[in-house]
């Protein structure tokens, strides 16, 4: 975490925009280490010519332990006030010859009806626009965003598009690898095309406020609280 910015700071920018974008919070040696797990995970768990594979955590120790880094609480408590859980995480891996952005979307559509949720999107590899890196709309989760399609449950990229912004408005996250950045489940997300034509590893975790299960949560084994209400 930034030592410039206090767990205020933080916490304030994340309501104003619905997003943090912190550096560095992983070394170069770690995600080349985490790479090479996301790759045996992909080969070991997913299906052939899998891109993205969920419960990494579960069936890795090293995205366990990444789940639970002190750097990774530390962030999300400053922008979590009432405690941090574990739900889930997922590797996602962009192909070389897979060249499609991913349209824009917020994440609350996969869990309507559960509690609010928090995402750490963190790059193993540079991720630039020419990479298909994570682009976001500042504030957007401070509106109430339906399907185009009539708010039918399960359309999740069918949401909205850049006609409802102004492109200005919208965030490139290019960063090196190991930054991070941590989003609301309400913010309208998407990324960039792949252009550059080079594979790119990204791990992604869920996390919520502590709380009894629900039954969305039970899909999930290695969930855990890991900063309980009230501490």
């Amino acid at each position: 975490m930034p030592k410039a910015q206090s767990p205020e700071t933080l916490r304030a920018n994340y309501e104003r925009d619905g997003f943090l974008i912190v550096p560095n919070l992983l070394s170069g040696e770690e995600c080349a280490r985490l790479k090479e797990e996301a790759h045996r995970v992909l080969n070991e768990v997913g299906k052939p010519g899998t891109t993205v594979c969920l419960y990494a955590a579960l069936n890795n120790a090293a995205f366990r332990a990444l789940s639970e880094d002190p750097r990774v609480v530390g962030l999300l408590s400053a922008v979590m006030p009432g405690g941090v859980m574990f739900l889930n995480d997922k590797i996602v891996f962009k192909a070389a010859d897979r060249a499609f952005a991913t349209p824009w979307h917020i994440d609350y559509f996969y869990w309507k009806g559960t509690r609010p949720k928090v995402s750490v999107w963190i790059p193993l590899d540079d991720a630039a626009a020419e990479n298909g890196t994570l682009t976001v709309v500042p504030g957007s989760h401070l509106k109430e965003w339906k399907s185009k399609a009539g708010g039918v449950d399960g359309d999740f990229f069918n949401v909205a598009d850049s006609e409802e912004w102004k492109d200005t408005e919208v965030v490139t996250c290019a960063m090196e690898r190991g930054g991070a950045v941590v989003f609301s489940d309400r913010l309208m997300h998407g990324s960039t095309a792949n252009t550059a034509r080079k594979d790119r590893y990204v791990i992604i975790g869920t996390y919520q406020a502590p709380g009894a299960d629900e039954p969305f949560d039970l899909d999930f084994p290695a969930r855990k609280v890991l900063v309980p209400a009230g501490s």
